[in-house]
């Protein structure tokens, strides 16, 4: 699998080709939190000297392939490896199982989970910097405003939490204004483009007397006009090669 100058675009036909070899993994909820990821990689958030710092929870499960892409473009994760995703016997499931050797923190999936977990973390060790990355329907879990108030009770300013917010299914059960939901929790909530880096890095390096809440708007699908903001690609894959050669053709950044 070549890497390609730009990791996101190289990240994306990778995804393309292990998702449509397998028939297995979420194309689209992956696209659209891979600058997120690659930002958290290379401005040294989650790694430090080539060494996983054991601090970052994929809680989005289902966007596993995105963070194995990712780790990928980086040397992490060898290209034999990431071919063999949602195989039988690989490391490197459709949703995340727990395997330092891999880099993955927690095993995740079920909606909620991440958070909690994390939030244990940081508690435990409080000179340490802890991320974690959630979809934003795991806000319609009460598992999320249970921790929140744990965090602001034990003011966990230690973590840092990024919401993945591409409104996927706003129509199935609606969010509302959620910035002002989360701001009763913490002041130190901001909102950003999510496919925009530099943004990304400037909010993530910000100092905060609070734990940080990032609230990145995506495009699910981003990069593929035909799955952008489309539900019925959620679990979908390119119908034949030719397809697959079209959508890595055409993808963007």
């Amino acid at each position: 699998m070549k890497i390609l100058k730009n990791k996101i675009i190289s990240a994306k036909k990778n995804i393309l080709d292990v998702c449509f070899a397998a028939q297995e993994g979420h194309i689209p909820s992956s696209f659209s939190v891979l600058n997120i990821l690659n930002v958290l990689i290379k401005k040294n958030f989650i790694f430090k000297k080539k060494i996983y710092l054991n601090n970052f929870i994929l809680s989005k499960g289902h966007s596993a392939i995105g963070y194995y892409a990712i780790l990928n473009q980086y040397g992490f994760i060898s290209d034999k490896n990431l071919k063999k995703f949602a195989t039988f016997n690989s490391k490197l499931g459709g949703h995340p199982k727990n395997n330092f050797k891999h880099y993955i923190t927690a095993s995740t999936g079920s909606l909620g989970h991440g958070l909690p977990i994390v939030a244990g973390m940081a508690f435990t060790k409080i000179n340490k910097k802890y991320f974690v990355l959630l979809g934003d329907q795991e806000c319609n879990e009460g598992t999320l405003w249970e921790t929140l108030l744990l965090c602001s009770h034990h003011k966990l300013n230690n973590l840092t939490i990024i919401i993945d917010r591409n409104y996927s299914r706003e129509e199935a059960l609606s969010l509302g204004k959620l910035e002002k939901k989360l701001r009763i929790f913490s002041k130190s909530v901001f909102v950003v483009n999510g496919h925009n880096e530099k943004d990304i890095f400037k909010i993530l390096k910000k100092k905060t007397t609070e734990y940080k809440i990032i609230i990145a708007k995506t495009i699910k699908g981003y990069g593929i006009k035909e799955m952008e903001n489309s539900n019925e690609w959620h679990h979908k894959f390119p119908k034949n090669i030719n397809e697959l050669e079209e959508f890595k053709n055409r993808i963007y950044s």
